[in-house]
């Protein structure tokens, strides 16, 4: 592994974010959530930003080039997840890959997965994303 996923092993956080070597941002938050928090709190500081994140499908993917970081370190990355980061040229490194990002259950996708199949711009994915979370924070 690389240093930048050493650390996220080491502490257990599910993404962590570097800007200019030190450590901006971390969560242990499941999910995108962390992606959320973190556009949230820092905005625009993101942009150039390394990020180290547990687990990259294609809805993470979207979400780290929405925030406009430099290269991306995955310890899990699905096959859609590496197939945006690469058609958006986004330096990025991975541990393992797999076909889907699967629920804790291992038997359906995850939903904002299934949601972001057709998006491939990022912006719209963030949108469509961060609608989904409030619709669901409106059920609850």
């Amino acid at each position: 592994m690389n240093r930048y996923l050493d650390e996220l092993e080491r502490t257990g956080s599910s993404l962590m974010v570097y800007k200019g070597g030190r450590l901006i941002f971390q969560s242990s938050s499941k999910g995108i959530r962390p992606h959320l928090e973190a556009i949230e709190q820092l905005g625009d500081d993101l942009h150039g930003s390394v990020m180290a994140d547990k687990i990259v499908g294609r809805a993470a993917a979207l979400l780290i080039l929405h925030s406009g970081a430099a290269e991306a370190h995955a310890a899990l990355i699905s096959t859609p997840g590496r197939q945006v980061l690469e058609q958006h040229g986004l330096r990025f490194t991975y541990a393992q890959e797999t076909p889907h990002i699967k629920m804790q259950d291992g038997r359906i996708y995850c939903p904002f997965e299934a949601m972001v199949q057709g998006i491939s711009d990022p912006a719209e994915a963030y949108h469509a994303i961060t609608e989904k979370m409030r619709a669901l924070r409106g059920q609850r």
